[in-house]
């Protein structure tokens, strides 16, 4: 067993978790998307796309490119509904109702577009399709 065979299963391994926690933590999203649930849903996004970066030179470039694509959408999205969270936690301790009824419709829009997109990514089996395609190919 060679160095860079023990680094490509210790990426493999890694990558593999990470992307289970990912999966795991949209399709808790768009069952229940609360701001916890989606603050976390950006924190695995975050760390997937962090493994992506460290492991990148014993993955398929053309996949990276393509799940990063994906992970930007999500991400900017979920901005869009953390961003309203936040605004409406401060409103709400501030005591200042006035902008909450048009954040909160704002909310919801964002919402109704994420759970499309988790749709969308379920149908399509993203997790084991990438899973696939990063990890199982390098094999």
């Amino acid at each position: 067993m060679t160095g860079q065979t023990i680094m490509r299963d210790y990426a493999i391994g890694q990558m593999n978790r990470l992307l289970t926690r990912l999966a795991f933590q949209v399709h808790r999203a768009a069952k229940t998307p609360g701001p916890g649930e989606i603050h976390d849903v950006r924190v695995s996004i975050r760390r997937f796309s962090q493994g992506l970066l460290i492991f990148d030179s014993l993955l398929p470039k053309p996949e990276i490119k393509k799940i990063r694509k994906a992970l930007k959408g999500m991400m900017r999205l979920t901005s869009e509904i953390r961003n309203r969270d936040i605004a409406l936690e401060f409103l709400m301790q501030a005591k200042h109702p006035r902008h909450q009824p048009r954040l909160r419709k704002e909310r919801a829009a964002y919402q109704r577009q994420f759970t499309e997109l988790v749709r969308r990514w379920t149908a399509r089996e993203f997790s084991a399709k990438w899973r696939n395609r990063l990890l199982l190919e390098r094999l």
